[in-house]
């Protein structure tokens, strides 16, 4: 999983397409974390967005995983 930290601290919110293209994963994959409560999202009325803290620590657990 690739991450470009410069992306990661330029925002506080990210959209699941965002999360993907940061992590390498497909935006399917990402939504599936979402929907398993593996990965941490807020609902702004209909928009589902992801914690910028809660990416980092989406993404340390699946560095985790894969050691």
């Amino acid at each position: 999983m690739s991450l470009k930290a410069e992306k990661v601290t330029q925002a506080l919110f990210f959209t699941a397409e965002q999360v993907a293209e940061i992590t390498g994963l497909s935006v399917a994959t990402i939504r599936r974390a979402i929907r398993d409560q593996k990965l941490k999202a807020h609902k702004f009325g209909r928009a589902v967005r992801i914690h910028h803290q809660d990416l980092n620590t989406y993404i340390e657990r699946s560095s985790g995983e894969n050691a």
